[in-house]
């Protein structure tokens, strides 16, 4: 709990792609509670979002929009098949069949765009106004570089495509052409991340929020199917990112045996159950509000 005396402000790192960002949420809004104020946030992924949310102050929103998905089924996580199929009423004699060679991604951009829309908007001047510095992962396609970028003292158009932008991912939504990067295709995601560190991530006055376990967790059994193994890749590459530059930083990740106690169940196993990117589950959702903030619960006793 926190103490009632004025904490120093810290810098957030916040990584989680798809559904991952609810227990990044959940964890990012107790360390909130606890006290913890930051003056710089990096983030990538959906985890952008939460970031830049608890840099507006607004850690708590993030954790709120995350149940409401839940209570909702999860639309922002519905496929496009899916979508169309409820608007063309399951037409008898119909079969929809994705083509892989013009589908940009397997979720909605649109829904993704409606979902970040209260963050797009003057992004750059809110920022101003709190005194924090925010910027994204991203890989430039065509340059073919991975890099940190500012959203912070740019048009406002050009940061929320930067923010819209990192929260893509390979197998969730398409790639997108950004006026701020020279109108090139960039994508986002755990998978983006750059060797190379956000500044302070490496001290003790960082908090950093992985969506994912680190290091990696054993996953028995995976299936060859091409969006799971294009996530787990990229689990597996932010997983071993993070891991090479954590150091100091106090880190919030799910780990197998804080799954177990958490869940309650002996046989609970975090490599199996733990949620795909892509995964629709409302219920699942909240769970993972509330995972999160048990886990950052566990880092600041641990410190």
């Amino acid at each position: 709990m926190s103490s009632g005396q004025p904490r120093a402000p810290r810098t957030l790192i916040v990584l989680a792609d798809g559904i991952q960002a609810a227990f990044a949420a959940g964890a990012v809004a107790e360390l909130g509670r606890a006290g913890a104020r930051w003056s710089e946030v990096w983030g990538a992924g959906l985890g952008a979002q939460v970031a830049v949310l608890a840099a507006l102050g607004e850690a708590e929103e993030a954790a709120r929009r995350w149940q409401r998905q839940g209570e909702l089924g999860c639309p922002l996580l519905q496929s496009r098949v899916a979508a169309l199929r409820e608007r063309l009423a399951e037409p008898t004699g119909v079969l929809l069949v994705p083509d892989p060679y013009t589908l940009d991604g397997w979720l909605d951009g649109g829904v993704l765009d409606e979902h970040l829309a209260p963050e797009r908007a003057d992004l750059p001047g809110r920022l101003a106004a709190a005194g924090v510095g925010a910027g994204v992962a991203l890989a430039d396609l065509e340059e073919g570089t991975v890099g940190w970028f500012a959203v912070g003292g740019r048009q406002a158009a050009d940061a929320g495509d930067l923010l819209t932008a990192a929260a893509t991912f390979a197998g969730g939504w398409g790639a997108r052409r950004l006026p701020a990067v020279g109108n090139r295709l960039v994508l986002g995601g755990v998978g983006s991340l750059p060797h190379g560190a956000p500044e302070r991530a490496e001290t003790p006055g960082c908090d950093l929020v992985c969506g994912f376990p680190v290091p990696a967790a054993a996953r028995a059994g995976s299936a060859p199917s091409l969006l799971e193994t294009v996530q787990r890749r990229d689990e597996l590459h932010g997983a071993a990112i993070v891991a090479s530059w954590r150091r100091g930083a106090r880190l919030v990740a799910p780990t197998a045996a804080a799954y177990r106690a958490w869940a309650g169940r002996d046989n609970a196993e975090l490599g199996v159950e733990w949620p795909l990117p892509t995964e629709r589950n409302g219920e699942l959702a909240g769970l993972l509000v509330e995972f999160g903030a048990a886990a950052a619960r566990a880092a600041l006793e641990s410190r």
